[in-house]
């Protein structure tokens, strides 16, 4: 901005100049004496509108100089500005506005804002008393913005205000409107205005974004024409809008002064081009007012090739696309008005939305003529009514569709009762999609818990195959990875139980430092890699055996831990678990990190759903932001409480507490252990589709010292039982089968045990699927037990255990 700005201290040379400043300073005391021009006197305020102690001064004929306008208009000449929000109109000539300044607050950098952000040119003279010119800024939407002193969407310019009068000349000239709403403002105060505009231009903006994109989704789903034409439409207009608002030379033209400048006509032409294309597709005028279709499509080619022109010659093609928006409009409503009384539906919702932007706009253009005085409220109409417009457009649309389809349905049915037929099988389907979730959940956890059953399986398959110290030592490192994917999918499924209140807990004893040393483990490796040093420290006053859920204890604690190794570089992480003095039936639980902390603020709403600080976070770290969320709802729902202590940029402490009585409070009976002698061995029937489940069941069995017989569908199952080879203990069944699938299976068995044809033998499920409902449906087949995929030879011992100790 060097090159726009007059050195401190610059005075007017010679006599001549002398005499010019003492006039000058007589006429300013003479017109201080007569209250020609008042001052606006700053205090400790942070922000004033000033525009009432404007004086405006119109040089149509751009024969004055500086300080022939300033002696001008302190010597009284010009209008004193009595509006807060001043519209001048379209001017030819520059305008000049003197303003009085009397400062009296210890501030001394301030910022003025003055005119919208399309003005050509805006010149900054500060002078103080003495007649000193301190400050000259040349900025505008034809200067480069990055010569901008501020850089800032709006026009706005620095001052250094001495205690006690300044005065500030303004000088602004432009082919567009000329509007002169005049702030002085701190810059805190400017930051705190920007925050609230910057909400204000998100919902206006982001409201068009967003459905610009649902709109070219369902044009690219449909191929719906209409479509394509709204996107168009509320492209440009939003456009239109983000360019008046200074915001597209800010962040998408900043090096494009002259388009800048050129923007507006040509932006106001195609939005009005778009609109009537638009408006032809969406109310069917090719067929049923074909003469009317042609017209609108010949002025829509007629005002494109008009767009071009706005580029030569600015100041007729600013006026006369503005002045063109209101009259089509009205014809626009009038159109839509005839089209719903003949009985187009759709037409009334495209009326209503057209009605909000006629307001808006109507307000506008005359607001821009000087019709009606200009105001804050004036000024947003436009974006008002465009946001309205636009979001009753996707209802118009959406209202269409509805209508095209009720036709279609309506000609399928009188044409063919096939498609009838087909018409009652979508709705059918639509009906059935309303069971989609629990379905979904169902088979999320089945097919990947199936390829995980045989990861697992195999893993313990390999651990008493020989293997030495390394490869030992690599095989707990996958099925730690193993174990922590399948925390991660639990996760997922956790979210949508907790959501419907089908969140089952169980109560059993566990070792709590097992458990603890078991989380802090997993991310030993990954921590060191961070830089990071992992420790944690257990105070359990000799209650170690507790009772209470450890899977969802862990998948907490799990959590918490990981969350402080994501956000912690080259620091320390602690576990910290001990049992209260208070009420030793409660442990606190304490995750502390010296990572990147986090803002005060941020703190109430960590632990709802999909919350992270920013987007930054999650594209730096990862994360849904569902983790804090099932911790804090599991913990609740364990009987505890959780929260968090944090300063950013120091680190954070994660904490709960949960009620874990010791395994000797809550009964009288030991603690149960797995038996020291062996098992006797059975003779198993597996039945099972998937090849590797079958080995990786079969695998585990026979390691346990059982005789296994295999079968791979249900019917193969039926035969092996029917041909009496064997007499088996017990049969492990997969529900998931081709032809005939696990219920059904079940289900004939139990019939022919009735029957007398089979001895009675009992049937346990083996499966991937893990959900509440599906476990009951097994239960309702005949199935006396359930045994979950991925299974280990512990699990699976236990199981069997429980069924064939009965």
């Amino acid at each position: 901005m060097d090159r726009y700005r007059m050195p401190t201290g610059y005075r007017l040379p010679g006599p001549i100049g002398l005499l010019i400043w003492l006039c000058l300073l007589s006429c300013h005391v003479q017109a201080q004496g007569n209250s020609a021009l008042p001052a606006q006197t700053l205090t400790d305020a942070h922000s004033y509108y000033s525009t009432l102690a404007l004086r405006w001064l119109d040089d149509t004929q751009d024969v004055l100089t500086p300080e022939q306008a300033l002696a001008r208009l302190l010597r009284g000449d010009g209008e004193q500005l009595d509006i807060n929000y001043p519209t001048l109109g379209f001017r030819t000539g520059p305008q000049w506005f003197l303003l009085r300044l009397n400062n009296l607050s210890a501030q001394q950098d301030w910022l003025l804002q003055a005119s919208r952000p399309h003005l050509d040119y805006l010149d900054l003279y500060q002078l103080s008393p003495d007649g000193t010119l301190l400050s000259h800024y040349l900025i505008g939407d034809r200067v480069p913005f990055d010569s901008r002193p501020v850089p800032h969407r709006a026009l706005v310019l620095p001052l250094t205000l001495s205690p006690g009068e300044n005065l500030v000349l303004l000088r602004a000239q432009g082919r567009n409107v000329i509007e002169m709403p005049v702030a002085i403002m701190t810059p805190l105060a400017l930051q705190q205005r920007d925050s609230r505009h910057q909400l204000r231009y998100g919902f206006y903006y982001g409201a068009m974004l967003i459905m610009c994109l649902f709109n070219l989704l369902i044009f690219v789903s449909m191929r719906d024409r209409s479509f394509l034409l709204y996107v168009l439409y509320l492209g440009t207009l939003g456009l239109n809008l983000f360019a008046r608002d200074g915001l597209a030379y800010q962040w998408l033209w900043p090096q494009a002064p002259w388009w800048n400048h050129h923007s507006l006509p040509v932006l106001n032409l195609l939005s009005v081009v778009f609109s009537i294309l638009f408006a032809r597709s969406f109310l069917q005028l090719s067929r049923y007012r074909p003469q009317l279709d042609r017209v609108l499509l010949f002025s829509a080619l007629a005002i494109a090739c008009m767009a071009p022109l706005a580029l030569v010659h600015f100041g007729f093609w600013i006026q006369a696309s503005t002045a063109l928006v209101l009259p089509w409009v009205i014809i626009i409503m009038l159109i839509a008005g005839s089209q719903a009384r003949r009985g187009y539906r759709s037409a009334r919702y495209f009326l209503l939305a057209f009605m909000t932007l006629a307001v808006g706009t109507s307000l506008y253009v005359l607001k821009v003529f000087q019709l009606l005085p200009g105001s804050w409220l004036l000024e947003q109409a436009m974006q008002l009514g465009a946001t309205l417009e636009a979001l009753l457009l996707s209802f118009a649309l959406a209202n269409r569709m509805t209508t095209l389809k009720e036709e279609n349905e309506r000609i399928q049915r009188e044409a063919n009762e096939v498609l009838e037929q087909r018409v009652r099988e979508r709705t059918r389907e639509l009906n059935e999609a309303l069971s989609a979730r629990s379905e979904f959940l169902a088979v999320m956890s089945h097919e990947i818990r199936t390829p995980l059953n045989g990861i697992i399986g195999t893993l313990d398959l390999l651990r008493d195959s020989g293997l030495n110290d390394a490869q030992q030592q690599h095989l707990h490192v996958i099925e730690q990875s193993g174990n922590s994917l399948l925390q991660l999918i639990n996760d997922v499924l956790d979210y949508a139980r907790i959501e419907a209140g089908k969140m089952p807990l169980e109560e059993t004893a566990f070792a709590l430092p097992r458990l603890v040393e078991e989380c802090t483990a997993l991310f030993r490796h990954r921590a060191t890699l961070c830089g990071n040093t992992l420790a944690q420290q257990i105070e359990l006053s000799g209650i170690e055996d507790v009772r209470g859920d450890p899977m969802r204890l862990r998948q907490v604690l799990v959590n918490l831990v990981s969350n402080a190794v994501k956000f912690t570089e080259n620091g320390h992480i602690q576990v910290r678990v001990r049992r209260e003095s208070s009420n030793t039936d409660y442990v606190q639980f304490e995750v502390e990190d010296t990572g990147i902390g986090i803002p005060e603020h941020k703190l109430p709403q960590l632990f709802e759903h999909f919350h992270q600080l920013d987007n930054s976070t999650s594209r730096r770290y990862g994360g849904t932001g569902l983790g804090l969320a099932i911790s804090r709802q599991l913990v609740e729902m364990m009987g505890g409480e959780i929260g968090v202590r944090s300063q950013q940029g120091k680190g954070s402490c994660f904490w709960f507490r949960m009620p874990l009585p010791g395994a000797h409070q809550l009964s009288e009976h030991p603690v149960p252990r797995m038996p020291e002698h062996p098992m006797p061995r059975a003779r198993l029937l597996i039945v099972d589709d998937n090849h590797i489940n079958l080995m990786v069941a079969e695998g585990l069995c026979r390691k346990l010292g059982h005789e296994v017989d295999v079968a791979e569908s249900g019917m193969e199952a039926i035969a092996v039982l029917l041909g009496g080879d064997h007499d088996f203990d017990l049969i492990l069944m997969d529900c998931e089968m081709p032809d005939m699938d696990g219920f059904a299976t079940a289900r004939q068995i139990i019939q022919l045990q009735q029957d007398g044809r089979l001895p009675q033998m009992p049937i346990v499920a083996l499966t991937a699927h893990a959900v509440p409902d599906k476990i009951r449906a097994c239960h309702e087949a005949g199935m006396i037990s359930h045994i979950a995929k991925p299974i280990t030879a512990e699990k699976l011992d236990r199981g069997l255990r429980a069924v064939l100790g009965r």
